[in-house]
């Protein structure tokens, strides 16, 4: 029988209950009975009663309390439907065994990052919404909270207690021992990075094929929930790459970015079988595809949180020779042919969360906690910027997916070029040697673009900056 739930919130902007209704929607595909207003209360109803009846049924599994700052408001004076509500629940938490019944739901933090909380729920533990790139992972625990399957199920009672009870699960796979390896042995000879990481990337491209799609679905949401279920199951190799990207990029190591060159040159052969059969769907390979583009933009994000600039305009300026494997000769291209437009990815994710970007949605939803979300956004940014300040011929382009994400809309890197020492440290990412010729690539772009249409992103019409409206010419190196 499936697990109810009932939904208990405050209606504030439309924005919010459409949040909602997107939550309680989810739930319902992925097999919970949700009892949601909008849907369960019919015209003619007592509302207080409906209220009530839900807290209080034994067949509610679990009473979800989305919590904002309208609702902690309300719930505090006791006002309207909200403070109601909190006068039936608050008896039921404290005098009813089965506490866990209620889950606080945080969807709003103040300007000190701390959870907008009703007073009678401050002590209880919450699951925290309140970030849009955390999502997938509040969601995950949510729903495996609901279906009573737990990430990691409790142990059978042995007859001494055991040690790994209360110790961390431990990665054991090939590719973390690996990482392992080079982290302890860079400590020892720094000076044989580049053979570690050759050791480290050609085992990870060997474990990737292991992650080959298989779908047979045809329909839109099917074949995207097996895409999508397929990207997150690499989230654990992705981790340890990132991982690996870390230790590499320190810039004590000056590890040779041919070996990361290299590494994103093998892309193509990841869009087409493995074993050479002839029968065969491009989209089956529509993760590598996804997975590479990610890659490199972690690449591109750790490189600027490690500060190591150099390294980062070698992979920015730097000529490709993808692999060809039908053996044909290749020729040099730019870092651009990693972005692509991911049709299928877009389509689901559209259908499903209504969302802009796809491609950018499953980057912040499934981000690395390692990697600031600013990073990444700035690094997808640097990737537009430098393809248009050096903009080729052919058919690749970067469009900066991710920048949807920027609330602040600036990036202190870039603004930071008005003084000389920050412009010292980073001119290898724009490929110049002085301030002079900076300030006339960009006016020379700046010419060029006076009457060209900004590109806006989606339904949003996020509009996308020109690369003079990113960095001021007339500010470039101005202060000490």
């Amino acid at each position: 029988m499936a697990k109810k739930v009932f939904i208990s919130y405050s209606w504030g902007n439309k924005e919010h209950q459409d949040w909602v209704v997107d939550l309680g929607t989810r739930l319902m595909n992925d097999s919970v009975d949700v009892i949601l207003d909008r849907w369960s209360l019919k015209d003619g109803h007592d509302v207080y009663s409906f209220m009530e009846e839900m807290v209080k049924s034994d067949e509610i599994f679990r009473v979800l309390i989305i919590c904002d700052k309208n609702y902690k408001n309300k719930s505090d004076e006791r006002v309207g439907g909200v403070g109601t509500e909190t006068q039936i629940i608050t008896p039921e938490i404290y005098n009813n065994q089965k506490q866990e019944k209620f889950i606080p739901i945080v969807v709003e933090s103040d300007s000190e990052d701390k959870p907008y909380l009703p007073i009678y729920l401050s002590s209880r533990k919450y699951l925290d919404f309140s970030k849009e790139e955390n999502f997938e992972d509040s969601y995950e625990e949510l729903l495996r909270n609901i279906l009573e399957a737990p990430s990691i199920p409790k142990p059978k009672l042995g007859a001494t207690p055991p040690l790994y009870i209360t110790e961390s699960p431990i990665n054991t796979s090939e590719v973390n021992s690996a990482l392992r390896t080079l982290e302890n042995q860079l400590t020892k000879q720094p000076e044989k990075v580049n053979t570690y990481a050759s050791s480290f990337t050609d085992l990870f491209l060997d474990k990737l094929w292991e992650f080959q799609l298989n779908s047979d679905a045809n329909a839109v949401s099917d074949f995207g929930n097996d895409l999508f279920n397929n990207l997150h199951s690499f989230k654990t190799l992705r981790d340890d790459f990132i991982s690996f990207l870390i230790i590499i990029t320190q810039p004590e190591y000056n590890v040779d970015a041919d070996e990361l060159i290299s590494f994103f040159e093998k892309q193509p052969l990841y869009l087409r079988p493995k074993d050479g059969r002839h029968s065969w769907r491009s989209s089956d390979f529509d993760n590598y595809n996804i997975i590479f583009q990610e890659l490199f933009l972690y690449t591109i994000a750790v490189c600027l949180k490690n500060k190591n600039y150099k390294l980062l305009g070698d992979l920015l300026h730097s000529k490709y020779y993808p692999k060809d494997t039908y053996g044909r000769d290749v020729e040099s291209q730019s870092y651009v042919y990693l972005r692509q437009y991911h049709q299928n990815l877009e389509n689901y994710i559209s259908q499903k969360y209504n969302r802009v970007s796809g491609f950018a949605y499953y980057l912040i939803t499934n981000i690395d906690k390692r990697v600031p979300k600013e990073y990444l956004v700035l690094s997808d940014s640097l990737c537009y910027i430098v393809w248009e300040l050096y903009r080729e011929g052919g058919d690749n382009y970067w469009f900066p997916d991710v920048y949807i994400y920027n609330e602040s809309k600036k990036f202190d890197f870039l603004e930071r070029l008005e003084s000389k020492r920050h412009f010292e440290k980073v001119k290898d990412v724009f490929d110049v040697e002085n301030p002079q010729e900076l300030i006339q690539l960009v006016n020379q772009y700046a010419d060029k673009n006076k009457n060209a249409e900004r590109w806006t992103s989606g339904r949003t019409f996020t509009r996308i900056p020109f690369v003079h409206e990113f960095i001021n010419a007339d500010k470039i190196a101005i202060n000490r």
